[in-house]
Formats: structure tokens, sequence, C-alpha cells
């Protein structure tokens, strides 16, 4: 997979979990946009998939 496709795949999932967390319609849409921003820039070139996701939602917890 090329990168903007692994990115997608990510944002997916993190956002998926991020928005259990009981966000409103309004608010989920707000976090789309803060979703793909923490996983472009926790991404490093040596992370699997699943490095990628645990780093972007710990970006998202204020975690990293």
């Amino acid at each position: 997979m090329d990168w903007n496709t692994r990115l997608d795949t990510v944002v997916t999932h993190a956002w998926e979990a991020w928005k259990r967390l009981g966000l409103d319609e309004e608010d989920r849409e707000q976090t789309a946009k803060s979703v793909r921003d923490a996983a472009a820039n926790v991404y490093t070139e040596d992370m699997d998939d699943e490095q990628w996701f645990q780093a972007t939602v710990a970006r998202l917890r204020g975690e990293r």
C-alpha cells in the first residue's frame, strides 16, 4: 500500500476509536481533521500500521 492509503486506514481506525468517547455529530466532523493531522504528524518510515495507529491514538490522548 502507498502512504496515502495507509494514512486513510490509520485515520479511519483511530477516528472510530476516538468517536466512541461519546462525541456528538458536530464534534465528529471537527475531529476528523484532527485525527488526520495527528496521524500525519506521528508517522515515521519504520512504523507498521499497528504502531502508526497506536501512536496516533496516543497523540490524540495527549500522551505523545
